[in-house]
């Protein structure tokens, strides 16, 4: 199983950044999670959008969704001008209707609505889906598959279902939206230390922290290795073997 970043900016896209955006390649499959804004150039350096097998879209705010309608707009392109492209698996939570309609029509994606404890199989992957709170409707994912574990936390507050999402993982991919003093966002972001929490009670491998801001990142990674000696920062273009 290997991991690649493609944006992991918090909320919005820094000069020559990109929102989160992760590229998990197992069992010959490419899933793509989240399409956050500015991360489909990132992707389009090193993989061609038809080549996905599935996007995952962990909730519907656009530093995590964003670009999936540009990348629809690629596809209908390519299909107008005669390339034969079959409709891409696309899991989301429930899409409003105009979400639904913008994206929906014309069979570029083959969507599948994610729930509370639902899964979705590829040949030789499996993911699942946990609720966490957060402003709307939001998933962390499980995947499994070549006997490895990546867990991703998507956007987060404090909550119990994160250890149990990232249990034995090896791998937890994990939001630090905030380091200490920062509060207002405290109910729906996670801190740094608070990741660092999450991923010691969850006994994983490793801790990849995402979702941060660049001028924090230093004192991110110093509060996640309170809790957690073995995190580190994720990098936009970098590849991680799991």
């Amino acid at each position: 199983m290997k991991l690649t970043v493609f944006g992991n900016n918090a909320s919005c896209p820094e000069a020559g950044g990109a929102c989160s955006s992760f590229l998990v390649e197992a069992a010959g499959k490419r899933i793509l999670l989240d399409m956050g804004c500015a991360s489909l150039p990132q992707l389009q350096r090193q993989c061609d959008l038809a080549e996905l097998d599935l996007i995952v879209i962990s909730h519907l705010h656009f530093d995590h969704c964003g670009d999936l309608f540009c990348a629809k707009y690629q596809l209908e392109t390519r299909i107008a001008r005669g390339q034969a492209l079959a409709p891409l698996a696309l899991c989301s939570p429930a899409l409003p209707e105009w979400a639904a309609k913008e994206l929906l029509q014309g069979e570029v994606f083959r969507h599948t609505t994610v729930f509370d404890g639902s899964q979705y199989q590829l040949e030789g992957v499996e993911l699942t889906f946990f609720q966490v709170p957060h402003l709307v409707e939001s998933y962390a994912v499980r995947v499994c598959a070549e006997g490895k574990i990546l867990t991703y936390s998507g956007d987060s507050g404090p909550c119990e279902i994160l250890a149990c999402a990232a249990k034995g993982a090896d791998c937890f991919l994990c939001e630090a939206s905030l380091v200490e003093g920062q509060h207002a966002e405290s109910n729906h972001h996670l801190m740094a230390g608070e990741a660092g929490r999450v991923a010691k009670d969850a006994h994983v491998g490793r801790l990849l922290l995402t979702h941060y801001h660049s001028e924090d990142a230093q004192q991110v990674l110093i509060q996640a290795q309170r809790c957690f000696p073995n995190a580190s920062l994720s990098c936009i273009g970098e590849s991680y073997e799991i």
